[in-house]
């Protein structure tokens, strides 16, 4: 009879965090949710403009366009003092940040930019901004960073549409430069270790909250929602339900 696998605890969910990145989904939601300056610090890096002023930012926000159209989930969502808007994407898997889908995303940010009864030339004050940040070299030019803008190919001429797109490849490793210094940051899970001493900060709140949603998590799937309730008001369901 094959041996029976121990159950997975909140131990195993702790040391699952404890072990995260930014590149992990949960922890960067936690991370970047309502973090006006640690956005901030990671767009002034990637769009090289160090006097950027981030005015909002949110996560996981979902758009559609129109009723029977495909929607978008927005991983990061920002807006600048500039009323520039970026959508900036954590892909750990390369079919996830297909250009394909960096030109859908950058087409849903513009639809969601232009208001009703607003002229198209507004769209020009609006810069439009598509980040996504990779686990691997999605476009294979072994390269840090791509930005992708359009052109007129018989003058070479910018096309000045608006749009951008930026891929910031985090297999790279130069530790040499800002950018350098920030993707191995987005890759380390030890917080002492990241040369940012701000982000490092602002991780470890958010460690300690993606911590709390696990557990919280973990725990209903044990005693479900009405007994976790009754928990909560009386003990801590943490030191119930451990290990």
């Amino acid at each position: 009879m094959p041996e029976r696998k121990p159950a997975f605890t909140i131990n195993d969910v702790i040391k699952e965090i404890e072990e995260a990145t930014l590149m992990d989904d949960y922890f960067m939601r936690a991370f970047f949710e309502d973090n006006i300056s640690g956005t901030q610090i990671v767009l002034r890096i990637i769009m090289d403009k160090p006097d950027l002023i981030v005015m909002s930012v949110s996560v996981q926000e979902d758009f559609r366009g129109f009723d029977d159209s495909h929607g978008v989930r927005f991983d990061v969502y920002a807006v600048d003092s500039e009323n520039r808007q970026y959508d900036i994407e954590f892909q750990n898997k390369p079919e996830g940040a297909s250009p394909q889908r960096a030109d859908f995303n950058s087409a849903m940010l513009t639809v969601r930019t232009l208001k009703k009864s607003e002229n198209y030339s507004v769209l020009s004050e609006r810069e439009r901004v598509v980040i996504f940040i990779t686990k691997t070299d999605v476009l294979k030019g072994g390269l840090p960073i791509y930005r992708v803008e359009r052109v007129i190919r018989e003058t070479g001429n910018p096309f000045n549409d608006g749009t951008r797109i930026i891929y910031v490849n985090t297999s790279h490793k130069d530790t040499g430069t800002a950018l350098g210094k920030l993707v191995h940051d987005f890759r380390c899970g030890n917080l002492r270790k990241l040369y940012y001493t701000e982000l490092a900060e602002q991780a470890d709140n958010a460690r300690k909250k993606a911590e709390q949603q696990l557990e919280r998590s973990y725990i209903l799937k044990k005693v479900g929602e009405n007994r976790y309730r009754e928990l909560s008001k009386s003990t801590c369901v943490y030191n119930l339900y451990i290990g």
